[in-house]
């Protein structure tokens, strides 16, 4: 949209209902100014189209960021009021949970006569009971097993003779019969040799 009033807003330099002189050809360099001719002479007779498409694409750029500007100006302003009515909520329920004669009168009336609550439509409503329920068979869902029970411990005497006997077939293994003893059983075989 604002490119569009840019490019009706642009003066025209060149039309092709002009009629045929040597001074009105679009090559020709006589009325242009001092510095025209030396922008002409450095960098082409293109030069002042492509200079005038440049500037209509800034004045394009310049044209959205200025909406854009409007509208983030326009989100600012709505979370500005947003945050201002926040502040005053959190004020309110502030001044309602520490101070006791605020939060007091506040209960009275929330729950007293005038209030919302409680809100009874009827005598069902006070009758009502809530969920209904049904009793449970503790039987319907069968038997579960029994937990694995804890194997028995181990005899101090049976495990002397296991370790016996391996010190005697593989000595270099005979530390993991002893890292497989309970914790008693070692200090119970010190103590008796003692």
């Amino acid at each position: 949209m604002s490119s569009q009033a840019t490019q009706q807003s642009a003066p025209q330099t060149w039309s092709t209902n002009q009629a045929y002189s040597p001074s009105s050809s679009p090559t020709s360099s006589e009325g242009l100014s001092l510095e025209s001719q030396q922008v002409i002479a450095a960098f082409g007779s293109e030069a002042p189209a492509i200079l005038n498409n440049y500037a209509l694409q800034l004045e394009g750029l310049l044209d959205s960021a200025v909406a854009w500007g409007q509208e983030m100006t326009g989100t600012l302003q709505e979370y500005a009021e947003f945050a201002t009515q926040s502040h005053t909520e959190n004020l309110a329920y502030n001044e309602i949970l520490t101070n006791p004669d605020v939060l007091s009168d506040y209960t009275i009336r929330f729950f007293g006569p005038e209030g919302p609550y409680p809100v009874h439509e009827g005598e069902q409503d006070l009758e009502a009971y809530g969920y209904p329920t049904e009793q449970v068979d503790p039987y319907a869902y069968g038997e579960f097993p029994a937990p694995p029970a804890a194997a028995a411990p181990q005899q101090p005497t049976n495990f002397w003779g296991t370790f016996n006997d391996m010190m005697a077939r593989d000595p270099q293994n005979a530390w993991r019969v002893l890292n497989q003893a309970q914790p008693g059983t070692v200090s119970n075989k010190l103590f008796v040799m003692e």
